[in-house]
């Protein structure tokens, strides 16, 4: 083991764009600073194969579990009790869960996004339960950069949105899973009368994409992110923040003259 290594976590989140899924398993146990475990136990508990475990260790320049084990004692060892057990799991999975919506960041697709909010004023947002909470920080963010910005956060109101949707219009759908066959109705009813969708899912295989102009993937989450520890709109959070920052700097001429007239009206 190199000398230089003296983290594990950063390590792991170092090479975490090269972990294979059941890697990701693993990856995902240390981080989130849980109980040190024989390697048959660790293999029993997240359902993984003790050689996945040895070939985990392998990609990380360790010689073995043994090692791993030992670097991991000692990267959590100026951990307080109460840290390890509340706040650096938490604060762990959102560190994986950002690295994770890094490694599927496609700047073509972003643009696209950032073009498509660019050419109309106009922005209709569909996003059921947790989604609607997002659509909401959308809603603030492009509403101050002159668009206007309408969140429907129920199936009634999406359906009834799409029966009146017309000719380029455009409407940004959030939906992690990608498959509620009320909004795929909803969007094949806009997409016959001439409108353009974009589309944030999780879901590479939603029945949605065909349907779609462009579609950016959000980071899934982990068995254990999905337990409830992290809030389930945060990865679509990460990528409206990207599109914000994107179309920000694609177009800051006309963001700077806006945000002046803005000011000029509060006073």
């Amino acid at each position: 083991m190199s000398d230089k290594v003296d983290d594990l976590f950063l390590l792991i989140e170092s090479k975490r764009n090269t972990l294979t899924a059941v890697e990701q398993i693993i990856a995902d146990y240390f981080i989130s600073k849980r109980k040190i475990l024989s390697i048959s136990e660790l293999a029993r508990k997240i359902s993984v194969s003790p050689p996945s475990i040895t070939r985990f260790s392998k990609k990380l320049g360790l010689n073995n579990y043994k090692e791993l084990v030992f670097l991991y004692k000692m990267s959590l060892s100026d951990q307080t009790k109460d840290a390890s057990l509340i706040s650096t799991p938490v604060t762990a999975s959102y560190h994986a869960l950002a690295t994770r919506s890094d490694a599927s960041y496609r700047s073509e697709a972003v643009k696209n996004f950032c073009d498509m909010i660019y050419s109309t004023r106009i922005i209709l947002f569909w996003g059921l339960g947790f989604n609607s909470f997002a659509g909401q920080d959308f809603e603030f963010k492009f509403t101050r950069l002159g668009k206007f910005i309408q969140v429907y956060s129920d199936q009634h109101s999406i359906s009834l949105s799409a029966s009146s949707l017309r000719k380029n219009d455009v409407v940004l759908i959030s939906s992690l899973s990608g498959e509620d066959p009320d909004i795929l109705e909803a969007i094949k009813q806009g997409k016959e009368k001439g409108a353009h969708f974009l589309l944030i899912t999780t879901n590479e295989d939603s029945p949605f994409i065909d349907y779609c102009d462009e579609t950016i993937y959000a980071a899934s989450f982990s068995s254990n992110e999905a337990l409830g520890n992290i809030s389930p709109q945060i990865p679509v959070l990460i990528q409206l923040d990207i599109i914000y920052s994107k179309y920000v700097s694609m177009h800051r001429k006309s963001v700077n003259r806006w945000l002046l007239s803005e000011n000029i009206l509060k006073g």
